[in-house]
C-alpha cells in the first residue's frame, strides 16, 4: 500500500467518524416585533419569549396578553378556525372605533361571555322556531305538591314558544276544579275553559275557539276560568278540548292538577307528548314530583316515556331553601339526564304572583327560559318520533 505523503496524512489517519450527530447549540429564535404600540407605556412591554429549538409553532408558549392585546389570527393549518372579531365593547372597543380599524384591539373575558351567550341563544331560537311536526304536539307541566310553579312555569314555557315560532301555542288549564292559570295569565277572560266545555259540539272554526282564549303579549293563547263557578272537569272534558285546540294549534301547553288519580290528569297524560316538571328548591316539592316519575313508570308505555325522558325545572320564589345540587342528585338517582335539569334564577316579577308579562322578565329569567324551551322542543322531537313509530 503507497504511503500516504500529503501534510496531515498521518493525523487524518488517526480519524474516525461517528454515526451521532453533534449536539447543536441551543438558538433562541428572535420573537417577531410589532411596531410599537403608542397606547402602551414602554415598561409595560415584557421581553420576547425564545421559542425553544425542536418545537413547532403550535407548541410555542403563549406570551402573557397586556390589557391591549391585538387580535391574533388563527392557526393557517387550522381551516375550521374562525378569525376573532375585534372588541366592540368596553375600553378596547372604544379605541378600535376611534382608530376606524387601525387598532384591532382584543375583546375582553366578558365581551367573548357575551358572545358565546348570544350565540347559544341564538341556537336554541333556530332550534324552537324550525322544528315541525305532522301533527299537534302536546306538553305536560305536572308536579302533585302545590305552589311548585305549575301554572307560572306554563304560561312562560308557553310564551317563549309563541314569542320565538310566531304563535299558534294553547295554554289550557286541565285541573278539576278552577286553577289560577286566567288570574296569572294577561288580560280578563269573558269565556273560558268552563263555557268552552258547554259549548263545545258548536264550536268547529279557529275563530269560534279563540272566542275562549285570551291573548298574550307573547301570541301564547290561554284557555283558563272566568270568575265564575264551573262544574270539575272529567276525562271526557280534557280530551274533546284537546282534540278541538289541536284542529288549530301547533302546540298545547297543559296546566294539571295535584291529583294524578283523577280522570282530567289521567287525559292529560294521555294526550302528551312531553313531561315539564317544575319545582321550588324545597325537599317537600321534589318528593312529589319523584313520586309522580314512579306513577307514570307504572301506567304504560307511553306514560313511562314521559318519565324517562322528563325536563326538571328547578325554581326559586326568594324562600328558604335547599342546595340544589342534593335536589338535582335526585332527581339523576331516579334515572333523569344531568341535562334534563335546569335552573331559573329568581325574578321579582314571577314572585309578586300577579299576571305574567315576557317583556318583564329579567335577561337572566328569559335566557333561562328559552334554553329550556329548546330542551323541550328537542325531546318532544324525539319523543314524537318514538310515539308515532310505535302506533
Amino acid at each position: 500500500m503507497t504511503e500516504l505523503n500529503f501534510p496531515g496524512a498521518r493525523r487524518s489517519g488517526m480519524y474516525v467518524e461517528t454515526e451521532e450527530r453533534p449536539e447543536s447549540a441551543p438558538v433562541a429564535a428572535e420573537a417577531f416585533e410589532e411596531p410599537a404600540d403608542p397606547f402602551i407605556e414602554p415598561d409595560e412591554v415584557g421581553d420576547p419569549v425564545p421559542v425553544p429549538v425542536g418545537k413547532t409553532k403550535q407548541e410555542a408558549p403563549t406570551v402573557q396578553a397586556t390589557a391591549f392585546e391585538r387580535v391574533t389570527m388563527p392557526d393557517l393549518d387550522d381551516e375550521d378556525a374562525e378569525p376573532v372579531a375585534p372588541a366592540k365593547e368596553g375600553f378596547n372597543g372604544f379605541l378600535n372605533q376611534l382608530f376606524g380599524g387601525l387598532l384591532r384591539l382584543a375583546p375582553s373575558a366578558k365581551e367573548l361571555a357575551a358572545r358565546e351567550l348570544a350565540a347559544s341563544q341564538s341556537r336554541f331560537e333556530d332550534l324552537i322556531r324550525q322544528s315541525t311536526w305532522t301533527r299537534a304536539v302536546g306538553l305536560l307541566v305536572a308536579n302533585k305538591k302545590g305552589t311548585a310553579g305549575k301554572t307560572p312555569l306554563s304560561i312562560l314555557l308557553g310564551g317563549v314558544l309563541a314569542a320565538i315560532r310566531g304563535g299558534s301555542v294553547a295554554i289550557l288549564e286541565t285541573s278539576d276544579d278552577k286553577g289560577q292559570l286566567a288570574y296569572r295569565a294577561e288580560g280578563d277572560p269573558q269565556l273560558g275553559m268552563g263555557e268552552l266545555v258547554a259549548n263545545i259540539s258548536t264550536v268547529r272554526t279557529q275563530s269560534q275557539l279563540r272566542g275562549y282564549t285570551v291573548t298574550q303579549t307573547s301570541f301564547a293563547s290561554v284557555i283558563g276560568s272566568t270568575p265564575k263557578w264551573r262544574p270539575p272537569l272529567t276525562k271526557e272534558n280534557v280530551l274533546k278540548v284537546a282534540s278541538i285546540v289541536d284542529e288549530h294549534f301547533t302546540i298545547r301547553v297543559m296546566d294539571t292538577g295535584n291529583q294524578y288519580s283523577s280522570g282530567p290528569f289521567g287525559a292529560a297524560v294521555e294526550v302528551a307528548d312531553v313531561l315539564v316538571i317544575p319545582t321550588m328548591l324545597a325537599q317537600d316539592a321534589v318528593s312529589e314530583a319523584l313520586e309522580l316519575l314512579e306513577f307514570l313508570e307504572h301506567q304504560g308505555e307511553d306514560a313511562a316515556r314521559l318519565a324517562r325522558s322528563a325536563i326538571v325545572v328547578m325554581m326559586s320564589d326568594g324562600r328558604p331553601e335547599f342546595k340544589p345540587s342534593k335536589l338535582k342528585k335526585q332527581f339523576m338517582d331516579k334515572g333523569i339526564a344531568e341535562d334534563h335539569i335546569y335552573s331559573v334564577p329568581y325574578d321579582s316579577h314571577v314572585a309578586e304572583r300577579g299576571a305574567l308579562t315576557l317583556a318583564k322578565l329579567a335577561p337572566a329569567t328569559r335566557q333561562a327560559l328559552t334554553a329550556i324551551a329548546a330542551g323541550v322542543v328537542a325531546q318532544t322531537n324525539q319523543n314524537v318520533f318514538e310515539k308515532d313509530q310505535n302506533r
